[in-house]
């Protein structure tokens, strides 16, 4: 059995959702106080808590041209570095902190693959700008706090308006292929009146997952380019059997991409990153997490060996109360004739519990399933962490 680190994650978080009901996994936006308000490309901020190492780029298509930071707004944890990169592209840019702050890339800069980072030690909002552009939007801020991200994802049935309208080969279902590391999708598979289709067209994945497209040799040159503002660019039409391009995807969303010389016919596709729990509603304040067979073993497990100890502690006192002592046939004989007896405050029994009211073998079995419970988890730990034979892979 393989455990991803994904399933390993989700798992864990499972159990904390549902031993909390009915909590929001939603994370409220910080209050930037109208920073963002002539930034085109911001929409909110990427939480990339429970990761060491963030990038972010410098000069990306944004505010009318290459004056954007990608993404502008980020979460992180105390600690983890930031890197800006420069993508090349526009004039020189820089990154210099608004006011008082920690962040100074020095003079401004054009050469592609120029990188600048700062480690974040102190929590709170570190707003930054490229100095020569900041009139045109390209600012940026990185929140610094503790936690990590809270579940989320598309919601079960993704809405996609209106884009398969004219696929014909997109059933109004989204294939799903989450928890696999690498998704592949044909490029000129039959559809739309020829090899005009990628198949599947619609796919939902995890975040961190390679999807491959592969060009199957049918129906001229295709390439793959994201509608709109996107992470996807193949390039040149391509025409060849078995040529292939790959991007992974690490955030939540809907991704839409086209065939652009096709895309009029029909050729369209869809990726889905992240999906809510089986059953749930997705969207804000849905429980969204992902969960496995060996997922649901483990969040069981964990919530079990919790829990636990309660449930032995409830069985024990109510067999305490359902069975009082039995009275010795001492206290049982009656007096030869009434005996006047003085009124007396009502008090609390005081109930002593003998060696005849304990049962040791219902207490024995409730220990050893206890025990038996937490060497499972310390056995499953254990090739975890030393012999590799449950591997945790990311």
């Amino acid at each position: 059995m393989t455990v991803g680190r994904r399933q390993f994650l989700t798992a864990t978080a499972g159990a904390a959702a549902l031993g909390v009901a009915g909590r929001a996994s939603a994370q409220s936006e910080p209050d930037y106080g109208g920073w963002f308000s002539d930034v085109s490309n911001y929409e909110e901020t990427v939480d990339k808590r429970g990761q060491d190492r963030v990038e972010i780029r410098v000069g990306a298509e944004g505010n009318g041209g290459a004056y954007a930071f990608d993404p502008p707004a980020v979460k992180v944890n105390p600690g983890a570095e930031v890197v800006w990169t420069w993508t090349g592209e526009g004039a020189g840019h820089n990154v210099v902190s608004d006011g008082d702050g920690p962040l100074d890339s020095g003079d401004p800069v054009s050469e592609q693959g120029a990188t600048y980072s700062h480690s974040f030690e102190e929590t709170g909002i570190y707003k930054y700008v490229c100095e020569p552009h900041a009139g045109l939007g390209m600012k940026g801020a990185v929140v610094v706090e503790e936690g990590t991200p809270g579940p989320k994802g598309p919601p079960a049935e993704p809405d996609y308006g209106g884009w398969f309208g004219d696929v014909s080969n997109f059933e109004g279902t989204t294939v799903d292929k989450t928890g696999s590391d690498s998704v592949e999708i044909a490029v000129g598979a039959e559809g739309n009146n020829g090899a005009y289709a990628f198949d599947p067209p619609a796919v939902r994945v995890t975040p961190g997952t390679e999807v491959t497209w592969k060009w199957t040799g049918n129906g001229g040159g295709h390439n793959v380019v994201s509608d709109g503002d996107g992470p996807l660019d193949s390039g040149e039409l391509a025409s060849s059997e078995g040529t292939t391009y790959s991007h992974t995807f690490e955030d939540y969303g809907i991704y839409k991409y086209l065939c652009e010389p096709h895309k009029g016919l029909g050729m369209k596709g869809a990726v889905v990153v992240g999906g809510p729990l089986q059953g749930g509603s997705g969207g804000e304040g849905g429980a969204d997490i992902e969960l496995s067979g060996p997922g649901w073993l483990l969040a069981g497990s964990v919530l079990t060996a919790f829990f636990s100890p309660l449930l032995f502690a409830a069985v024990m006192r109510r067999r305490y109360r359902e069975q009082p002592p039995v009275p010795d046939d001492a206290d049982l004989e009656l007096a030869s004739g009434p005996t006047p007896v003085a009124e007396a405050e009502e008090a609390e029994p005081a109930v002593e519990v003998g060696h005849d009211e304990f049962d040791p073998w219902g207490t024995a079995s409730l220990v050893a399933a206890y025990f038996v419970l937490i060497v499972l988890l310390w056995v499953f730990m254990y090739f975890v962490e030393f012999l590799g034979r449950v591997s945790v892979i990311g």
